[in-house]
């Protein structure tokens, strides 16, 4: 992804294709790209953008080394607008990475959504506020003498899945993939002709073909639905 222009389009694309789509143009390798067990706090919550990351270790090593530092405000520092909070917490769904105040301040400053292969707390608050969440649990717990967010925008592996500053992250109700960013165009355009050719089919469906011809579709109704959807699409532009 190079240029401001050429993110926003493909970010445009990703957000009107879904993480079904996507993850099957991923090919065979697709399962390392896929978050397991991550979900949205609830079903019609839908993020895609490029990652912006947390790091955390566990409390001793961070006591070992004293360190003193916060890296969910240096994350909240670094965003512009659009950027999906990837939260690799140790896989600790027992405890509630973030609350509804920290996940408020992210909207507010313009994220896009937050990722968490740890728990989330407060989550009725939480749900409240109109923001993508997507966690493997909640839970009460808070992070106090267990976890400690350690850095911010670095390599980390979350849910198994290794992700990249600026990877883009797209979570919707089937579940949370990584496209490693030097694939992003390449699957936005592969996954805008299949969005495409899924809604003529279900155009088929819906106007009486039998689904032994509309699913797969045969080849000469697909064109001729594309073309009724082209002229449609034309109609409302």
């Amino acid at each position: 992804m190079n240029g401001e222009n050429s993110v926003n389009e493909i970010l445009s694309m990703l957000k009107r294709s879904s993480v079904a789509t996507v993850y099957s143009l991923l090919g065979e390798s697709r399962a390392k790209y896929l978050l397991p067990g991550v979900k949205p706090l609830k079903p019609d919550m839908k993020a895609v953008g490029p990652a912006i990351t947390i790091k955390y270790v566990s409390f001793n090593e961070a006591f070992r080394e004293n360190f003193n530092g916060n890296a969910v405000y240096d994350a909240y520092d670094l965003v512009k607008g659009g950027e999906v909070i990837v939260a690799a917490s140790l896989d600790r769904s027992d405890l509630g990475v973030f609350g509804d105040c920290i996940t408020l301040g992210f909207k507010c400053k313009g994220a896009s959504g937050i990722i968490a292969d740890g728990g989330i707390r407060d989550s009725p608050y939480i749900m409240r506020l109109d923001f993508p969440v997507f966690a493997r649990a909640t839970t009460p717990e808070h992070i106090g003498g267990e976890i400690v967010p350690y850095a911010a925008n670095v390599p980390v592996t979350c849910a198994g899945v290794y992700v990249k500053p600026g990877d883009v992250v797209m979570g919707d109700s089937d579940g949370v993939i990584i496209i490693p960013r030097e694939k992003a165009r390449e699957l936005a355009l592969k996954a805008d002709e299949v969005e495409k050719k899924e809604e003529a089919v279900r155009s088929m469906i819906a106007s009486g073909i039998p689904l032994r011809n509309s699913y797969p579709p045969r080849p000469d109704l697909l064109k001729s639905f594309l073309k009724k959807d082209l002229r449609w699409a034309d109609r409302q532009n």
